[in-house]
């Protein structure tokens, strides 16, 4: 299944917005759709994305009046993008090389045919590795260098951190417990339309609160369910004793999937994206 066709899953119902609509308005109806992305579209051609990550780093951090500001002088662009007879695994390898959420998937005319997301390959990895046994913890993956915040830094503050440090999200601490997580999502529906003075807002405000914690020594497959059904991108990881230990993201696990490993073709395909990685060809000075 994963050397088929990316048009196989592939979205075709895509949120568009045109360039003029402002900043607010796109925002707005991020909000509404319940959707991560909008694709901006030019004289029936996509010009730019726009993003969480966008909203993050291109709108959070910046003087700019959302209500007059066209969403082009924030959008992503150009829009990356794959032929849509692009394998699955490919695009996957695509996505981890390049740090994509979301790829444009074109036809023979390069017009937009549709849009593939992480999050589709994600609910695809774990149809596929329902009946795979699987013993790898997170615990073995999780990276040990979280970022942290207290629940009375200023939203401002942890939104520079995010960008400063090129994060997803932080875990947020109450007395030195995992208190609750603060991610680009948060971003978008609790403090993006808020006309309030975020520096004066503590991140306790804003945050999810009392977030799903998973064990170091939860397996890889049930975490990789866990995340499909609620939706989740980032989980924080605790220790026996409950101490946070590490964070692991829809990324992470997806990459030690055993789900990605069961046929001939698409461990041969994942071998030559890793080795591409590894490779001088992709190494990119600073």
């Amino acid at each position: 299944m994963l050397t088929n066709k990316v048009s196989e899953i592939m979205t075709t119902a895509v949120i568009t917005a045109e360039p003029s609509s402002t900043i607010r308005e796109v925002t707005q109806l991020m909000v509404d759709r319940r959707v991560g992305r909008v694709v901006i579209m030019e004289n029936d051609e996509a010009a730019g994305i726009f993003t969480e990550q966008d909203v993050l780093r291109r709108v959070m951090n910046r003087v700019l009046d959302v209500h007059k500001t066209p969403v082009r002088r924030v959008m992503t662009t150009p829009i990356q993008g794959v032929p849509q007879g692009t394998t699955i695994v490919a695009v996957l390898g695509r996505m981890y090389k390049g740090r994509y959420r979301h790829l444009l998937v074109y036809g023979d005319d390069k017009r937009m045919v549709g849009l593939v997301s992480m999050r589709r390959i994600l609910n695809l990895v774990v149809e596929l590795g329902a009946d795979v046994q699987d013993t790898r913890t997170v615990g073995e993956i999780v990276s040990g260098a979280v970022p942290t915040v207290t629940a009375d830094t200023p939203v401002t503050v942890v939104i520079d951190k995010l960008v400063h440090e090129h994060q997803g999200s932080v875990v947020v601490l109450v007395d030195d417990r995992i208190g609750g997580i603060f991610t680009e999502r948060d971003v978008l529906k609790r403090v993006a339309l808020e006309d309030r003075d975020m520096g004066q807002v503590p991140v306790a405000e804003v945050m999810t609160a009392d977030p799903l914690v998973v064990s170091g020594s939860a397996p890889v497959k049930e975490v990789l369910a866990t995340m499909r059904e609620n939706g989740f991108r980032h989980v924080p990881v605790a220790g026996d004793g409950g101490d946070l230990t590490g964070i692991v993201s829809m990324a992470d696990v997806l990459q030690y999937a055993t789900a990605l490993d069961i046929d001939d073709a698409v461990r041969k395909a994942w071998k030559e994206i890793e080795e591409f990685w590894e490779s001088e060809e992709n190494y990119t000075p600073g």
